[in-house]
């Protein structure tokens, strides 16, 4: 399902990263949409309030750990889901992020999940877990309104007055990469409210 003969573009600026396009067709995109897991199935996660280290709302579904046993056979996913899930976990998808990032993940704990972002979901300013060695996104949604929210932001530090220095719309089919560093400062804004909006990613993290 996942097209790796997409070339990855590398961004120097605030921070290195990578981001493609073009991953997913439209077809693959119109079945996931069409299958998208169970709202039961995930877990709703709320840190935006309290003394936390980092702010963030969000419903996540693991559904596959190296480290502790989870398997995507345990999940119910439907065919297109298990399908992307299975070419997350391949050989070939661990040789396309060496080839593309210059990143070797093969034998890292890793982990992979599911991610439903719904109206003011957000993810806050941070840098990312310091011990992960790389983090792959990728946006599943069909159809994104240009105003619908839910940007990915690249930082230039904590400062946010100037804010961000670049950002990324959650259009089906691209993702973005990097591995975190102490200037990787990054968020996701929020979904827009109201709306009915359902923003949606897959996301493999490998961890030192």
């Amino acid at each position: 399902m996942i097209n790796l003969d997409v070339r990855l573009e590398t961004w120097d600026h605030p921070f290195r990263h990578f981001r493609g396009a073009g991953l997913l067709s439209a077809r693959h995109l119109a079945d996931l949409g069409a299958t998208a897991p169970d709202e039961g199935l995930f877990q709703r996660i709320d840190t935006s309030t309290g003394e936390v280290r980092r702010r963030y709302r969000s419903s996540v579904l693991p559904v596959s750990d190296n480290k502790t046993g989870l398997t995507p056979e345990e999940i119910p996913l439907a065919a297109p889901w298990r399908e992307l899930v299975t070419d997350l976990l391949s050989d070939g998808f661990t040789d396309w992020l060496r080839r593309e990032t210059g990143v070797d993940t093969a034998g890292l704990h890793r982990r992979a999940e599911i991610y439903h972002h719904y109206d003011g979901d957000f993810e806050d300013l941070s840098i990312g877990k310091q011990h992960k060695r790389l983090a792959f996104a990728l946006h599943t949604n069909e159809h994104w309104p240009a105003d619908g929210g839910g940007e990915q932001e690249c930082w230039s530090g904590p400062d946010r007055s100037a804010g961000p220095a670049s950002t990324m719309l959650p259009t089906g089919g691209t993702a973005w990469l990097y591995s975190p560093s102490p200037s990787s400062w990054h968020q996701m804004a929020p979904v827009s409210a109201g709306r009915g909006l359902v923003r949606r990613w897959v996301t493999m993290a490998f961890f030192e």
